[in-house]
């Protein structure tokens, strides 16, 4: 477990650069509201990510990354917290949870509502109001240029995914819940609020479904609790009996169901895309195969030579290449697709390495000093840290791999002087193993056991 305190990329965890895209937002007004499910997440790994002066917990769950908060009673609260996680974290989803004061006379304290529509109370009338005046243009709104609706509705597949679950002991109503910034409600509005049938009010509910779903497009969803039941009136003559707790602990149970649900789904979805995509990636690597007429490389992998300079040049080092001319450089494509990898090898001359296009490549080295460094190769603008082009000096031990090992990555390789076999070296591991022990396991990973296939290769 993370300290709450601590904020070290060091720990085992994604860097904070990763949050910039969380899978879901779990907001609630008070923290009493959150503790049932503070509770229930406690096992699992969290970090805590501050921005403007708040601090944002994060929890690594099933493989998706859950962002619980407060927002603070009340509508300007709601809103502006929601805009802000949507600006800073970018959540796939919004779940709101809470409690509520219930108005249908079937509700009892306990029960949960999924709401379908929420509308605030407040500013109702100007619907109506504000038709005909010179005011008429503040029903649509600028930005967008949308008719602002008097209801705002939940997203109606994640309303889909709720109705598709038993929740089995739980009492659990579908339908509209008003919101008003009047404890427990305003009294000299009820009567109105009453004649559009809500099912109960709260404080925060319209202000998300119209920040969040229906400004910003972000799915979203409310479950509400009740734990109070009003009077006729709008009054509670019972304020002190309400049921924060228990009410809390059935809407929090109604809401891991649905979020697991939406798991599940994702999850079941994404091993069909990557199955999908792993198809087509595989298809594409074949295409450029045979498109170039590459061949396979005796390290692994495919490529073919396209390049050779017409000049010839002799190394002032006369050992290097035992005095013999080379060309002053050449150049190939090389592709590596799935699982295949560049074994551990060297050649007698630099060598650079460019990408073109597909998976970024993992490139190890192992210089003379035993230090292994590693590079990534790719597009910086889509893998932070990576870089266009790597340069491996002359006699450095290197290999290489995908790292999405669904896909492929063509690549070229430049090496001046120019590229001989005669100046390539394959990687025995026990040689390797014994000359640098402390990279044992990913000289194992990387080296050929086939001598006698390398061979043929190069013939």
């Amino acid at each position: 477990m993370l300290p709450e305190n601590s904020d070290k990329d060091s720990y085992p965890f994604p860097p904070l650069s990763i949050y910039k895209k969380i899978d879901f937002a779990i907001l609630s007004p008070m923290p009493e509201e959150l503790e049932f499910l503070e509770k229930y997440f406690f096992s699992y790994p969290y970090r805590i990510v501050e921005h403007n002066g708040l601090a944002f917990k994060i929890y690594e769950y099933n493989k998706k990354y859950i962002l619980l908060s407060y927002t603070g009673l009340g509508t300007s609260f709601a809103a502006a917290l929601a805009t802000m996680i949507c600006h800073r974290f970018n959540p796939s989803y919004f779940l709101l949870l809470g409690t509520a004061g219930g108005i249908n006379p079937k509700l009892s304290i306990r029960d949960v509502i999924i709401v379908e529509k929420a509308f605030e109370a407040e500013i109702q009338d100007i619907f109506t109001l504000l038709k005909g005046t010179p005011f008429e243009s503040c029903l649509t709104y600028p930005l967008n240029k949308k008719t602002i609706p008097p209801i705002f509705s939940s997203d109606e597949k994640l309303l889909a995914v709720a109705s598709s679950i038993d929740f089995e002991n739980i009492q659990v109503f579908k339908g509209t819940v008003v919101t008003s910034n009047t404890f427990p409600a305003p009294k000299e509005l009820f009567e109105k609020i009453k004649m559009k049938s809500p099912y109960a009010i709260d404080m925060e509910t319209s202000a998300i479904y119209q920040t969040a779903q229906w400004l910003l497009g972000i799915p979203t969803l409310a479950i509400r609790a009740i734990s109070n039941i009003l009077n006729s009136d709008g009054t509670d003559d019972k304020i002190n009996e309400f049921d924060v707790k228990g009410s809390m602990e059935r809407a929090s149970i109604v809401l891991l169901k649905i979020l697991n649900k939406l798991i599940s789904d994702t999850q079941a979805t994404e091993i069909s895309k990557n199955i999908t995509s792993h198809s087509n990636n595989i298809q594409e690597a074949n295409d450029i195969i045979n498109y170039l007429k590459l061949q396979p490389h005796p390290e692994g992998g495919y490529y073919r030579r396209v390049y050779e300079s017409a000049h010839w040049i002799t190394s002032q080092d006369k050992d290097r290449y035992n005095n013999a001319l080379r060309k002053a450089g050449s150049s190939i494509y090389y592709l590596l697709k799935e699982t295949e990898f560049s074994a551990w090898h060297r050649i007698k001359s630099d060598e650079i390495w460019h990408y073109y296009k597909g998976s970024p490549i993992k490139i190890y080295s192992i210089n003379e000093q035993g230090i292994l460094i590693t590079y990534l190769l790719g597009d910086p603008s889509i893998n932070e840290n990576a870089i266009f082009q790597a340069a491996i000096p002359a006699d450095t031990w290197f290999a290489a791999e995908l790292i999405d090992q669904t896909s492929f990555s063509l690549i070229g390789c430049t090496v001046s002087p120019g590229f001989e076999f005669n100046d390539w070296e394959i990687g025995n591991r026990n040689v390797l193993i014994k000359k640098f022990p402390q990279h044992e396991s990913i000289i194992r990973k990387f080296t050929l056991l086939s001598s006698a296939l390398v061979s043929s290769l190069i013939q």
